[in-house]
Order: structure tokens, then C-alpha cells, then sequence
């Protein structure tokens, strides 16, 4: 297993003029952290939607609670009610 290099250390991932590169790859550390802050923001804006999403079908999932908490409850009481009425 090859193992790679370690880069110098870096003050901040933003600072533009750091221009090591990996040895095996030749990736250098710039682009892998403009891919990387590329993905976070693409990342970000699909869980907005998802959140987004949840937020919108909040109200049908508590109706959706509602009517089965109801039908437990007529399963639970229609035994006790044939038996009264039977």
C-alpha cells in the first residue's frame, strides 16, 4: 500500500497562493479543496430542499397520525363492543 505524502500544514483552506501538490496523484491541494467546497454547496442547497419538503408535508403526517391512532383504537374497542352487544 502506497501511502501518500503529507502536504505543508496550511493556515486556512481559502488561501490562494498554496500550491503543494501530492506526489502520487499530482493532484494539487488547491483544486482538491474547490472540488471539495464545490460539493459542500451543492450539499447544502439539496438538504434546503429536503427540509424544505419535510416542513411542506408536516400537516398530511399528523393526519396521517391522527387516523391511525384511531384505528388502533376501534381495533382495540370492537371485541369489547361484539361482546356487549352479542
Amino acid at each position: 500500500m502506497a501511502s501518500l505524502k503529507r502536504p505543508a500544514t496550511v493556515k486556512s483552506p481559502r488561501d490562494k497562493s498554496l500550491a503543494v501538490s501530492f506526489k502520487k496523484d499530482g493532484i494539487k491541494l488547491m483544486d482538491v479543496l474547490s472540488k471539495l467546497e464545490k460539493h459542500e454547496a451543492e450539499c447544502n442547497l439539496r438538504y434546503q430542499r429536503i427540509n424544505e419538503k419535510l416542513s411542506d408535508n408536516g400537516d398530511r403526517l399528523k393526519l396521517l397520525d391522527l387516523k391511525i391512532w384511531g384505528l388502533a383504537v376501534l381495533i382495540i374497542i370492537a371485541p369489547m363492543v361484539h361482546k356487549l352487544l352479542g
